[in-house]
């Protein structure tokens, strides 16, 4: 007797690159049958449904992306993309653990147990991002952390080393941490937007098995020689990318993922988002379908999902009417789990961890000065485009009235400490076009400090101290107006339901739009504006950070 028998349905045989019509039959969780042609009539099944004619394709997995980039904790997380046809995911957790230390780690895997989204964990390489030198940071990985947490059976990996130019030099204690993952059993994944050639290898021969970051067809090729598994995120999905992937005459090391994926997006999609994407772009359907569940399944080790086969979970998709992939229902284990955009389930609250608290005396005026005289002064100034995360460095006069940039086409940038007095980090932006107002967040990457970027002194003086009286969050101050996300969990992620926070996200990334931000991810782009190992010079709390060359700059030369 079967729990569950679908006729009539147009199967991905994502082994063959082709559809069929057949049937499945699911029994326990799993699937029994995956038959071509109809069902035998004496069959018995408790529950049988004919899909007449419909879609039906492996559950998506995401094998590599962030939990916390939605601002979600893991239920709310699951509540929004089981719908959307993602259920599994490995997440590297290293946001909350750079505020949360290995605790953060332990919070994902409990908070993610009982949940039908299969979470996998990779622990985080880089807590801090890199060291106490260029930035503050809270949290901290050693090796025993790492010993610790691989025993747990969810626990897949060492997350992306993205300190990749330390580890190049050999200077870091990330040696040890990956000679931890391997002798536990653990893949090691990558970070290297801008190393090749010798430097690859070099970084490469620790063990690094894959790589997510921004992607062309000359970097594509160059890793897969090198025996990457390579990591398709949305900003890499062009037309260039997608043919020379169609190109390869193996593609079983290029893979769909999400990477990061923020709340107000998030309602429209998740990886299917990618699978339409690549779709647009000329990948074949079901082609495209494998990059994003058998392939990633077969790199994790996760050999239960991914393919709709006998002995397989039976996690899987109906997709609506159409040649989109447009997910109408989501099965887990045999069970019905979302419908027609509606999670069916509901999960109980896990207790958030305490600490990491933002917690520093009220900041005052004078701590947003520039210390030089009226006049123009010689300047290092960080200059982005409205594409990606990209900043580089341009030195230039730049005149100063009362310790304040006397340009508008400049930003001002603070970084100040979650906990304890020290004076902030101080830098100029060029390019983003803010003309009002102020924008302010704990979501800071990697260290999670109160960043802060305006046009107005008073402004970016409010948004800071809306932020220390609510404990942190993100919020848009220009005057009286004032719109505050609340991210209650460590000041990084909501409990709240996705459509509540990604509501007061959009109604923050609008404001900043007509504030003048022509930037194609606003607020996505100034929680980057701190990541220490981004290219090619950010802000931390201890001031301006050359990326590629691991070393702090005045900001007047």
């Amino acid at each position: 007797m079967l729990d569950l028998l679908l006729t009539q349905a147009r199967v991905f045989d994502v082994t063959r690159n082709r559809t069929f019509t057949g049937w499945l039959g699911i029994r326990g969780g799993r699937f029994q049958y995956v038959e071509e042609g109809d069902a035998p009539s004496d069959l018995q099944a408790l529950e049988t449904r004919d899909l007449q004619g419909a879609r039906v394709v492996p559950g998506l997995i995401d094998a590599h992306m962030h939990i916390e980039s939605s601002l979600l904790t893991p239920r709310r997380f699951a509540e929004a993309v089981l719908p959307h046809g993602t259920t599994t995911v490995m997440t590297d957790p290293h946001e909350l653990a750079n505020v949360l230390g290995a605790a953060g780690v332990t919070y994902t895997l409990e908070a993610s147990e009982a949940l039908p989204l299969r979470v996998y964990v990779a622990v985080p390489s880089c807590v801090p991002a890199t060291s106490a030198e260029l930035e503050t940071a809270l949290g901290h990985i050693g090796v025993e952390d790492v010993r610790r947490l691989a025993l747990h059976p969810r626990v897949l990996a060492l997350g992306e080393v993205m300190d990749y130019q330390g580890l190049a030099a050999g200077i870091t204690q990330l040696p040890a941490l990956i000679e931890a993952a391997q002798d536990a059993g653990l893949l090691v994944e990558g970070h290297t937007p801008t190393l090749g050639g010798l430097v690859l290898s070099d970084y490469t021969a620790y063990g690094i098995l894959s790589d997510h970051t921004l992607s062309t067809p000359q970097k594509l090729l160059e890793q897969l020689s090198k025996g990457y598994t390579v990591m398709l995120q949305e900003k890499s999905l062009n037309a260039e990318v997608v043919q020379a992937v169609l190109d390869l005459p193996d593609r079983s090391r290029v893979l769909l993922v999400t990477d990061d994926v923020m709340p107000n997006r998030l309602q429209a999609g998740h990886l299917s988002r990618l699978v339409n994407l690549a779709a647009s772009l000329g990948w074949p359907l079901v082609d495209a379908v494998a990059a994003a569940s058998l392939r990633p399944a077969m790199y994790l080790g996760l050999r239960h999902v991914g393919l709709l086969a006998p002995g397989r979970a039976a996690d899987l998709c109906v997709l609506a009417p159409g040649e989109a992939f447009d997910v109408e229902e989501t099965y887990v284990a045999g069970t019905l789990v979302a419908r027609q955009g509606r999670c069916l389930a509901e999960f109980s609250p896990v207790a958030a961890p305490g600490g990491g608290q933002l917690s520093r005396p009220e900041i005052a005026a004078s701590e947003l000065q520039f210390r030089v005289p009226d006049g123009l002064h010689l300047t290092h100034v960080l200059t982005c485009n409205t594409r990606n995360t990209f900043t580089v460095l341009d030195t230039g006069p730049v005149p100063f009235r009362g310790g304040w940039p006397d340009d508008s086409a400049l930003n001002a940038v603070a970084v100040f400490t979650r906990q304890g007095s020290a004076p902030p980090g101080l830098g100029l932006l060029r390019g983003f076009g803010l003309q009002t107002g102020a924008f302010a967040s704990t979501l800071a990457h990697d260290s999670h400090n109160l960043l802060v970027v305006g046009q107005s002194r008073e402004d970016m003086l409010t948004a800071a101290r809306t932020l220390q009286r609510a404990g942190g969050g993100m919020v848009y101050v220009c005057g009286d107006d004032i719109i505050h996300l609340p991210l209650e969990v460590a000041a990084l992620i909501s409990d709240a339901p996705l459509g509540e926070v990604a509501e007061q996200f959009e109604a923050i990334e609008a404001a900043l739009r007509r504030g003048g931000v022509t930037h194609l991810n606003p607020v996505l782009f100034l929680t980057i504006l701190p990541l220490t190992v981004s290219p090619q010079v950010k802000v931390s709390d201890r001031g301006l950070v050359d990326v590629e060359r691991r070393t702090l700059l005045p900001l007047f030369p």
